[in-house]
């Protein structure tokens, strides 16, 4: 009964985390497009000239979300500790790994086209950061379920 209340607070804050990405993914959208703001703000221009950047982002932010369920959904049946979630916790990390390179890929146009601004740069090179203490937690998680998973194995087979 325990596991099913944890499990179902997870899914409350998942279900808060994927409302917000969706308002924050889609009114950066609608101000850049839809509401006609004033086209010679730097806001809008910046957010259309990196919408795909934003919504790959997005897209890789959800599938995170979905792998993140999933093992909400393993811890609710009383199963944490299994391959299952191993895998969602690699799944997971690569993700991030895939938004640390599209970062890295924004950087890297930036100098090409020679939009680079310090703000930006610094703000990416941050969310960088925080990706990487991300796709180090989620390959620790994944270790330590496995080694967890292993053990409950090894008790299994002595009963």
């Amino acid at each position: 009964m325990k596991q099913k209340n944890i499990a179902t607070w997870l899914k409350v804050v998942t279900i808060a985390v994927a409302l917000l990405g969706i308002a924050f993914f889609g009114s950066a959208t609608a101000y850049a497009y839809f509401y006609k703001p004033d086209y010679g703000d730097s806001v809008p221009i910046y957010l259309r000239q990196n919408i795909i950047f934003i919504w790959v982002t997005a897209l890789l932010c959800f599938s995170i979300l979905f792998f993140f369920w999933r093992i909400v959904n393993e811890i609710a049946n009383d199963n944490s500790f299994s391959i299952e979630n191993v895998k969602n916790f690699k799944c997971m990390g690569v993700c991030g790994v895939l938004i640390i390179l599209e970062y890295v890929i924004r950087i890297i146009v930036w100098l090409v086209t020679g939009d680079i601004v310090f703000i930006t740069l610094s703000y990416t090179l941050l969310k960088i950061i925080v990706f990487i203490i991300f796709v180090i937690l989620c390959i620790a998680m994944s270790k330590l379920v496995k080694n967890a998973y292993d053990i409950k194995q090894e008790n299994e087979l002595t009963i």
